[in-house]
């Protein structure tokens, strides 16, 4: 279901979503030409191959960009949270097909009214342009630590950039809700399943998270988290050689 927003209006503000993140400044993205889309989850928003007609921001719930290749592998580049900006391509044609991860709503602003709007409103291209940089940094941290990182690293990295996603001013939350399947995890860490779940059991084992169940995680030891997120070499060394 789809429906028009008009500017300001209070349907269109972010609701606190699974991540716990709240007022975010979404009216920015608002235009009379914006519609509201709601989705259920596994459902496609565009397709890899659809013509690029729209700038997308999420509203509530998280959206995965992924890639399927020849052989049937699958690839996911990013999670979109409430306020995050997507089918940000340049061509004519979306390189990567965006999904529904569970219950969301995302935004739709055509490309010519948000090219048009950016030219007369200096706050909204702003806020267009801070969009954009935020997918770019995250796109590259993704990147960087998937290309050298152990699994380890790799899962402490992806445990402590939804924990700070989820954070509110003065608050860091110690427990982080999973909205995706372990193998949505696998397919954006590339790794296999079965060492994402290898690897929780080891944190698990070595004291610095609680699995309360099989989609909250609870950080016990943050300081370790966070040096195993940063693949800080001076941390103490686990058994590497089982997840090679």
């Amino acid at each position: 279901m789809s429906l028009a927003i008009n500017p300001g209006a209070q349907a269109f503000r972010p609701q606190s979503g699974p991540f716990g993140m709240n007022d975010l400044s979404t009216s920015r993205f608002a235009h009379s030409d914006a519609v509201l889309s709601h989705y259920a989850a596994g459902e496609e928003v565009v397709g890899e191959g659809d013509p690029t007609d729209n700038f997308y921001m999420v509203v509530k719930g998280v959206f995965r960009a992924v890639k399927v290749t020849r052989d049937g592998r699958r690839q996911i580049f990013a999670f979109y949270m409430p306020g995050d900006m997507c089918g940000l391509e340049p061509g004519d044609r979306y390189d990567l097909t965006i999904e529904a991860v569970n219950t969301a709503s995302m935004a739709a602003l055509s490309r010519p009214a948000c090219r048009a709007r950016m030219n007369r409103d200096p706050e909204f291209n702003a806020a267009v342009f801070e969009g954009a940089t935020r997918a770019l940094s995250l796109s590259v941290d993704h990147m960087t630590m998937v290309g050298r990182s152990s699994a380890e690293e790799r899962l402490a990295w992806f445990l402590t950039m939804l924990r700070d996603r989820a954070a509110v001013p003065g608050r860091i939350p110690p427990t982080v809700d999973l909205v995706m399947q372990r193998q949505d995890i696998a397919d954006y860490l590339g790794l296999t399943i079965e060492t994402v779940s290898r690897t929780f059991t080891h944190m698990k084992e070595r004291g610095l998270i609680a699995l309360p169940t099989t989609r909250r995680v609870q950080i016990l030891n943050v300081e370790q988290l966070e040096r195993l997120a940063a693949a800080d070499r001076d941390a103490p060394l686990w058994d590497r050689k089982t997840y090679a």
